[in-house]
């Protein structure tokens, strides 16, 4: 397998449930949470700790495309997820009780590489569209708060097709944002797989540039 340095895409694997202690669902001495898959948290005790209790399970939709086009989502409301919602990254989800969906308002380009595996990530488009509000939750990084942006890729290989990965980030929610959760700590932790499937930004120019070699080509037969 060759390894990918540019357009790609992070495929993630649903996030599940599970007993911290005992047996889920029915006798977890310690509580329930997510105990594997993708997730994201919200450090809503203030303790500035992701525990597993504040972990929200997540699915694939479309998956994160790597230096690809924005992948924005709408549709969010109060209530939890009806079907009535445009996801772009990632399923629905019901986060206290309001519907929301993640969403990167500018593309995610690899800022480094190592090519063995290790990629920093550009998140400074990354957002939340949660229940109804009319500005998204951005989470690309406040430097104020000591968020740099930046996302870290870490494949089991050297992130070729197929490989897998784990994705790991961290920001803080923007003083006085809107949302009410202005100055929470959000964590985002992805697992899946890195698929060479060419994300839309890089199909459009594959198909622009095979129309580029057709027209040449009929050029210099007439």
């Amino acid at each position: 397998m060759q390894a990918l340095h540019t357009n790609f895409t992070l495929e993630f694997d649903p996030g599940t449930y599970g007993c911290i202690g005992g047996a889920y669902p029915d006798t977890c001495s310690y509580g329930s949470g997510v105990t594997s898959g993708s997730y994201f948290t919200m450090d809503t005790d203030g303790d500035e700790l992701f525990s597993v209790h504040e972990r929200n399970a997540i699915s694939m939709n479309e998956g994160i495309y790597v230096d690809g086009s924005a992948q924005p989502a709408s549709g969010s409301h109060s209530g939890v997820p009806d079907g009535s919602e445009s996801p772009s990254i990632d399923n629905p989800w019901s986060f206290f009780a309001n519907t929301g969906m993640h969403q990167s308002l500018s593309p995610i380009a690899i800022v480094s590489n190592d090519y063995s595996g290790y990629m920093t990530l550009d998140f400074s488009g990354w957002s939340v569209n949660w229940n109804g509000l009319p500005s998204a939750i951005t989470l690309g990084g406040d430097a104020s708060q000591g968020d740099t942006g930046l996302a870290i890729l870490t494949c089991d290989v050297d992130c070729s097709d197929g490989d897998r990965y784990t994705l790991a980030y961290a920001a803080h929610v923007p003083v006085n944002d809107p949302s009410g959760f202005g100055t929470v700590y959000y964590g985002l932790h992805l697992e899946g797989t890195v698929s060479a499937v060419p994300v839309p930004a890089a199909v459009w120019l594959f198909g622009s540039g095979l129309l580029g070699l057709a027209g040449i080509a009929s050029r210099r037969r007439k």
